[in-house]
């Protein structure tokens, strides 16, 4: 296993890494923010409404996800801080609230959202880190014979603590997410950063989801991650399509 080494890495725990990815991420944020014309209070006030409406909505389908499970212990719903967030809801809740916030201020969303892409990069990337050691978004087991599956591979465990060879897909999604950065990035200064994130991020967890090993619900022959990957690769085009400036003949 090429990536075994992770198994005697010390990783962070996922609530620090996922600190740390909030900071940079508005830090970054507000840098680009202010590259574009963006006052940094209102780039900080997107963060935060972005940080609500995917907590918000996030936690509402993971508990909708696992609804007889919270029906049997209803105190547990808003135990957010206890683990369990549906990455797509975070991604749909963040634009939510920035454009919510963006309605409120009588501004348009689309620049507030290519500030914030890069920002979101980061992010994910913090929690991608942070799931090696937790153990979320885990890759299938593997074994010796099969070939580049066992490369990709390492010591890894799963939500549960057990721990066996797995394809080590929260490593695969840190690189995913330094695409992401890049991309967005480079596109700070053109319009539609934001669409780009959404694209990419939706193809991710499409891919990804073939290597995840972790029990999710079903939609026919794919998971419903990898359904709502779709989804957001296909709105990410089509805001992508609606950023650019008309053709002039």
């Amino acid at each position: 296993m090429t990536l075994d080494f992770l198994s005697r890495f010390p990783l962070p725990e996922y609530r620090t890494a996922l600190v740390v990815g909030l900071l940079l991420g508005a830090a970054l944020s507000v840098w680009v923010g202010r590259r574009g014309g963006l006052a940094p209070l209102l780039v900080l006030d997107g963060a935060l409404a972005a940080a609500i409406g995917g907590l918000l909505l996030g936690r509402a389908v993971y508990v909708g996800a696992h609804l007889p499970y919270f029906q049997e212990n209803p105190e547990r719903v808003l135990a957010f801080w206890r683990g369990g967030l549906s990455a797509p809801g975070v991604v749909f809740g963040g634009m939510v609230g920035v454009g919510v916030l963006a309605w409120l201020r009588r501004r348009d969303p689309r620049p507030l959202w290519d500030a914030l892409a890069p920002g979101a990069a980061v992010v994910l990337i913090a929690a991608y880190l942070g799931c090696l050691r937790a153990g979320c978004a885990c890759g299938r087991e593997t074994w010796p014979d099969q070939g580049i599956l066992w490369s990709l591979s390492a010591e890894l465990p799963d939500l549960y603590g057990l721990r066996a060879p797995r394809i080590a897909v929260q490593v695969l999604g840190v690189g995913w997410g330094a695409l992401m950065l890049a991309a967005t990035l480079w596109a700070a200064r053109r319009r539609g950063a934001g669409a780009r994130w959404l694209l990419l991020y939706g193809i991710g967890e499409f891919a990804l989801g073939f290597l995840r090993g972790d029990a999710t619900p079903v939609v026919g022959p794919l998971s419903a991650l990898q359904v709502a990957g779709l989804g957001i690769a296909l709105l990410g085009t089509l805001l992508f399509a609606l950023s650019q400036p008309p053709r002039t003949r």
